[in-house]
């Protein structure tokens, strides 16, 4: 009969929290910088795209800044592991949204980064981070 722990065996939590983790990090992070003006502003080419997307109730301005330094906030905080499962929330938010309205035709992409911040959503960021310490501090 298989333990509980068994699963830990083959591969760590501690690495596939920080593979996926980690993974994440550059596509945000260059993204975000490609499309960020001067703080707190964005590219004009950001805005303009934000208004093709037709989110309702949000202007353009203000979804651009949001996913602009949203982007780079959750890469910096994914690098060091700090409010994982709570970025990992928004970025399976910002997952579904972007298929919703923005590009529905990219959903294998979708589903990809959808998976893999669903994973930090549940599961966190692995022992490598500083929820991982905090976490292991309170035990």
């Amino acid at each position: 009969m298989a333990t509980s722990g068994n699963h830990d065996r083959f591969m760590p939590d501690w690495i596939v929290g920080g593979v996926i983790r980690l993974s994440l990090v550059p596509g945000l992070w260059f993204w975000g910088r490609a499309n960020a003006g001067e703080w707190p502003d964005v590219v004009p080419e950001a805005i303009q795209t934000a208004a093709r997307w037709a989110i309702p109730v949000i202007s353009a301005d203000q979804i651009a800044l949001f996913a602009v330094w949203g982007a780079q906030l959750a890469a910096l905080l994914l690098t060091i592991g700090f409010l994982t499962r709570l970025v990992g929330l928004a970025l399976v938010l910002a997952s579904a949204t972007f298929a919703w309205w923005v590009a529905p035709y990219a959903w294998t992409s979708i589903v990809v980064f959808g998976a893999l911040s669903f994973y930090l959503m549940v599961r966190g960021g692995g022992a490598l981070s500083v929820d991982g310490a905090i976490a292991a501090t309170l035990r």
